[in-house]
This record gives structure tokens, sequence and C-alpha cells, in this order.
């Protein structure tokens, strides 16, 4: 049994919201807010951020990863990182499974308890990477995606958009903070230090074509995308989203 006095949790997986500034949840269901972008946008930081926030701000909300937060999607991550995966479409497939036990066994309970989940990439991270930047059919992965996903449909999809040239350097910059924190014991290569260091590392033509697929995703449906430049500071990038979130809280606000 878990005391009203502390947050309800799932081992390392994922948290619920404490009891306190948000018992009173003002909205009149859960929303699902998701993060798309390339790597280096400064995803990570803004979901955090934000999930603050809404909380501060009476809006009972959890934050979590894809692929992640389940059993199953902490194992697709290790494979996903393991650099071992050559298939496209295989990685397609780890990514869906994951996705479906994501939303059946954490997404959903949290939005029928109205609770806003906030999710570091979703749906559109595999049409922008495995889609528009390795080639598998957009169609084939709409399929899975729908399949994955059972009716869930993300009430906001905030896009950091950014230059993979700039993306390059600020990766560069946070590999040598980082490493300065390793002893040389430890100092085996720059990459191998980061999660992301896969997808880091493939070429330029790679980064542009993923970068197009999510700017052709995002105007193809201006009304549920927010386009949000990630070239700015954090302070902006968050005022920026905070902006778009809070017309989205409004127009759910308990009457």
């Amino acid at each position: 049994m878990t005391s009203k006095n502390k947050p309800e949790k799932n081992l390392k997986l994922f948290n619920f919201p404490k009891d306190g500034k948000a018992s009173k949840n003002v909205l009149n269901k859960g929303l699902l807010i998701t993060f798309e972008g390339g790597e280096g946008s400064g995803k990570s930081t803004q979901c955090k951020q934000l999930v603050n926030k809404l909380v501060d701000d009476g809006v009972n909300s959890i934050l979590i990863h894809e692929p992640g937060n389940t059993p199953m999607g902490e194992q697709v991550r290790k494979w996903i990182k393991s650099k071992n995966i050559k298939n496209p479409i295989a990685e397609t497939y780890l990514f869906c499974a994951a996705r479906a036990e994501l939303c059946k066994s954490v997404i959903e309970p949290a939005l029928d308890k109205g609770i806003t989940v906030i999710v570091d990439r979703f749906i559109h991270s595999t049409i922008a990477y495995q889609g528009y930047g390795k080639g598998v059919s957009i169609e084939t992965i709409n399929n899975l995606n729908n399949i994955a996903i059972n009716g869930l449909s993300p009430d906001l999809t905030i896009l950091l958009d950014i230059d993979p040239n700039l993306s390059t350097n600020r990766i560069n910059k946070n590999i040598n903070i980082e490493l300065s924190n390793f002893s040389d014991k430890k100092n085996k290569s720059k990459r191998e230090s980061f999660e992301g260091n896969k997808y880091e590392n493939m070429s330029l033509n790679f980064h542009n074509k993923v970068r197009d697929g999510y700017l052709e995703m995002a105007n193809n449906d201006r009304s549920s995308w927010s386009i949000v430049g990630a070239h700015q500071t954090q302070s902006k990038v968050a005022d920026s989203i905070w902006k778009r979130v809070k017309r989205l809280i409004e127009s759910h606000k308990i009457n």
C-alpha cells in the first residue's frame, strides 16, 4: 500500500506526482503531450522543465521516455544502444513493441487517472528516424504505430527544431564536459559515454533527412504541432513551450 504522504512509485520506471501542489487537478482530463526533435535539440531538459511547471500550476503530470519506463521498454533501449541491430525494419518493430507496452502499462492508466503525460519521443520519432532517415516505408510505420497506440493520439506535439550542424557542435561540447568527469581508466571513447551515440554518430545527410521529415509532419498538422526553434537559449525555448502548453491547458480547464 502506498502512503498518502509519498508518491506512488513503480521502482525506477516512472513516478506519479507527489501529493500536495498538484493534488487538485485543474484539468477535466489527462493530456498527452509529446516532444520530438533531432539529436542535441534539448528535449530531455525541456521535458523536465515542463513537467515541473505543470505540477506547480496544479496539473498532475508525469514524465516518461521512449523506449523505456517498462521492463520491455528498458530492454529494447539496451538493444538499441548496443549498436548490434543493423536492420531498420527490425528497429521499427522493436520501437513499436515497446510503445505498445508503454501505452498499455503507463500512458493509458495515467490518462484514465486524469494525469497529464509528457513523453520524450513518441510515434513521430519512428517515422522521422526509421522512415525519413532510414527509408522504412512510412505506410508500414503508420500501420505499426496505429496498432501500438490503439487509438491514443497526442493532444500536442512539440518539435524542437535545430540545424544538424548546430546540434553536432552542442553534442561535441557535451561529450567533452562528460569526458572530464571520467577517470583515465573509464575513458574508452567520447561517443561511448552517451545514450544517443548510435544516432549521434550517423551522417549529416541522415540528420538532415530526419529534420526534413519532422518539419513536413509538423507543417502538415499545425493545429496539433508546435515548432520551437531549439537554437535559442534554454529559457527562451521554455517560455515558447509554456505559452503553447498554457493555451492547451486553458482549453481543458475545469469550469
